[in-house]
Parts: structure tokens; C-alpha cells; sequence
């Protein structure tokens, strides 16, 4: 669980060279917490006050410094200057921080079972902790950046699922935003349809929490039998559903928010499945919508879910009241829409009769599609910024046509 040896050796070549680039990266890669030995500790932690005071890092500046704080011991302290200096750093910052990460689960362990046992605490909430705890002791690693000539860089074209229809960008968030009641459940559900079958062996999972099970099920049928027209193929097995309540996944306390262990426990359960759609955005985010800080907390967790399982994920989200210009009309903070790569937004389609724009009584199956973020190149498939698809089935709308063509056969007559 330690090696004295190998923390002297660190400490060592600190004050025999505390200003060097090794040195410098022991300074930034440790903490005095990653040292077993509470000497060790305060010996570190004298160093970096000293650097970070700008005064000499020596023997007696060290000594001196340790003796002021009442830390100073001589055994442990030649112990330290006996030892070599050493080359090869990053060896000995890894086996350093990767006992230090022992002990910490170690101590993690216990403090489970005694809450757990002792304490008689709640399992979910343990669990929430511990999730947690976990993650502090992960991020305490020495992982460094991964990086890599542009000579050895390999070229790759973004992927795409559906891009004969409405293409969503593979590995990456992609949002529909739309107002209430424009459809957006029937425009994921044939999505989801789309998608399984291009590829027999892709798994879609769609979170419609507004909906009951009974209502997605019927629109799902009516989809397949009367705006795909043919018969279900092998979609069914391939497409899972949830109509439960939503999960909260962002938790705020005063100004700071971080994720709620549930979304892990979300990511582990939805493993298989390559499509993930969630209905909507808003019901998920547990915070406050016009908060730019709490949106990039809770959005970037599903950013590099995407990237690391290749998945597409897909969030249904509700439309502010107004104008787009161009841009998309998603409501709450910008780092929402920032967070995602591409962004459809969706109205129905309207028509100018006496000066007035109202609903086109012949299109009411159909709407209106515009690509108002587009950072992985959709746009080469879609061809057009706006396009219109059929969404609903085209019988649903018989009324209005009847409506419409009396309506133009009476302006008709007066003229």
C-alpha cells in the first residue's frame, strides 16, 4: 500500500533540482495526500510553499520551515536527503499516486461498510455517495493528455445514421427542438424505426416520459402501417421503450452543481443500445434551464458518453416563443444548444391567406425541418437547410382539406 523508498527518491530530487521541468510535474501531478508518511506530507508541502513564495528551495529552507510548523523530524528528514535523486519521474509519480488511489478505495471500503452497518444508512443513498467518493479518487489520477502529431493524424468523415431522411450525426448529441404539440414523439418514433432498419444489428432506446405506454404504441403501429407503408419488419426487436417518470440527474446545492450518481447508473443500464432519444430535455435536468454554468454541467457527461461508446443520443427539446433568425429557437441557457453538434428545429407548416399566416390545411401530416447547427456537415445529405417531411399519416388531415377547398372555391366565386 506505500514505498517509503520511492517517495524519498521524489522528494530528494525536489530539493536537489526543485526548479526543473521533472520537478515541476511531481508539483503538478501530486499532493501532499498522496504521500504515506505524514513527514513526507509536510516535507512536500514545505516545498511548494516555498516555490510558491519565491524563496530559496534548500536544506536549511526546508528545515526551517518543517521546524516552524512544528513537523520538523531529523530521523525522517536525513531519511530524505540520504536517498538519490532521480531521472526518470513519471515512473515514480505513477507508483506513487497509484498507491495513494489503494489506500483511498481501501478507506472507501470501510467507510461504506460502516455506514452501511454501523449507521444503518439508506442503501441509494450510500450508493450516491460512494459514487461520488469514487469519482473524486478517479479524477486524482495521473492521466495525461493524449496527444499526437498532425503528421500521424488519420483523416476520418463523420458517420451518420438516417441520412437519407434526416441525418443524425453518429458518436455525438443531436437535438430536435420544437413547440409543444408539433409532434416531436412521432417524429422520434419514426426515427427510431429508420434506424433499426438501415442496420439489422442497431439498438434504439427511446425515453418518452409525456406519453403513456398504450398512446406510443398506437402512434408507433400507425407510423409503420400509414407514413412507412409496408409491413413491421425487424424493427420490434430491435427498439425498447420507457415510459416512466424521468430521472433528475443534475443536483445543486447554492451555486454548485454536479451530476446525481443516477446518471451512471443510466449510462451502465443503456449500454447496448447505439440510438438513445430522450423526451424531453427539460423533465431530466434538474436545474435551472437559463443557468449557463449548471447546463455545461449536465450537458457534458452525455457529450463524451457519445464519444467514448459511439453512440448517437438524441434530446427531444421544448421551443422559446418568437422568431429563429436563422438560429435555433431551443429554450433555456446557450451552453444547451453549444453542447450539441447538430440541431433541427421543427414547426409545422403555414400558409399566407388575407395577410395572415395560418396552418396549411393541406400539409398538416407533413413538417417543416430546419438544420440550425450543423458542425458535422448533415447538410451534404440533406441538401437544403429546410426540408419538409412527412410526419403524421396524410389521412389524419381530410377534414381541413375539405375545409380548405371550400374556402378556395367561395374566393372563387366572389372574384
Amino acid at each position: 500500500m506505500y514505498n517509503l523508498n520511492i517517495e524519498r527518491a521524489v522528494l530528494s530530487s525536489l530539493l536537489f533540482d526543485p526548479y526543473s521541468h521533472e520537478s515541476e510535474t511531481v508539483l503538478s501531478s501530486l499532493s501532499s495526500y498522496d504521500f504515506y508518511l505524514p513527514f513526507h506530507q509536510h516535507f512536500f508541502s514545505s516545498v511548494y510553499q516555498l516555490i510558491k513564495e519565491e524563496k530559496p528551495v534548500d536544506e536549511e529552507f526546508v528545515k526551517s520551515s518543517l521546524a516552524s510548523d512544528g513537523k520538523f523530524d531529523e530521523v525522517c528528514f536525513l531519511d530524505v536527503l540520504s536517498a538519490n535523486p532521480i531521472s526518470n519521474m513519471q515512473a515514480y509519480i505513477n507508483a506513487i499516486k497509484e498507491k495513494a488511489q489503494k489506500r483511498s478505495l481501501v478507506t472507501l471500503a470501510s467507510t461504506v461498510k460502516k455506514e452501511i452497518i454501523e449507521d444503518d444508512g439508506q442503501p441509494l443513498e450510500v450508493l450516491e455517495r460512494t459514487m461520488k467518493r469514487l469519482e473524486h479518487i478517479a479524477e486524482s489520477s495521473t492521466a495525461k493528455i493524449g496527444r499526437k502529431s498532425m503528421a500521424y493524424a488519420v483523416e476520418s468523415a463523420p458517420e451518420f445514421i438516417c441520412k437519407e431522411w434526416l441525418p443524425i450525426p453518429k458518436a455525438t448529441l443531436t437535438m430536435l427542438v420544437a413547440p409543444g404539440g408539433t409532434g416531436k414523439t412521432w417524429l422520434a418514433l419514426q426515427l427510431a424505426i429508420r434506424a433499426a432498419r438501415e442496420d439489422a444489428g442497431r439498438r434504439v432506446f427511446l425515453w418518452l416520459s409525456e406519453d403513456p405506454e398504450g398512446t406510443v404504441k398506437s402512434r408507433y403501429d400507425t407510423i409503420v402501417r400509414d407514413v412507412l407503408y409496408g409491413p413491421k419488419q425487424t424493427e420490434d426487436s430491435q427498439i425498447d421503450i420507457s415510459t416512466e417518470d424521468p430521472m433528475l440527474l443534475l443536483e445543486t446545492r447554492g451555486r454548485t452543481a454536479s451530476m446525481s450518481s443516477r446518471f451512471y447508473t443510466m449510462k451502465r443500464e443503456l449500454r447496448e443500445y447505439d440510438v438513445i432519444i430522450i423526451d424531453p430535455l427539460l423533465a431530466f435536468y434538474g436545474g435551472d434551464e437559463n443557468d449557463n454554468s449548471q447546463a455545461r454541467v449536465f450537458m457534458q457527461p452525455f457529450l463524451n458518453w457519445a464519444r467514448s461508446e459511439n453512440k448517437s443520443i438524441i434530446f427531444l427539446h421544448h421551443s422559446r416563443k418568437g422568431e429563429g433568425n436563422n438560429t435555433s429557437r431551443a429554450r433555456g441557457a446557450g451552453a444547451i444548444v453549444d453542447a450539441v453538434r447538430c440541431v433541427y428545429d421543427m414547426e409545422k407548416i403555414y400558409v399566407t391567406k388575407s395577410g395572415k399566416q395560418e396552418i396549411d390545411p393541406l400539409s398538416t401530416h407533413m413538417r417543416q425541418m430546419t438544420l440550425t447547427k450543423d458542425n458535422y456537415g448533415a447538410i451534404q445529405y440533406l441538401q437544403n437547410y429546410s426540408v419538409q417531411r412527412e410526419i403524421t399519416p396524410k389521412k389524419s388531415a381530410p377534414a381541413f382539406e375539405v375545409s380548405y377547398e371550400m374556402q378556395e372555391s367561395l374566393e372563387m366565386a366572389q372574384i
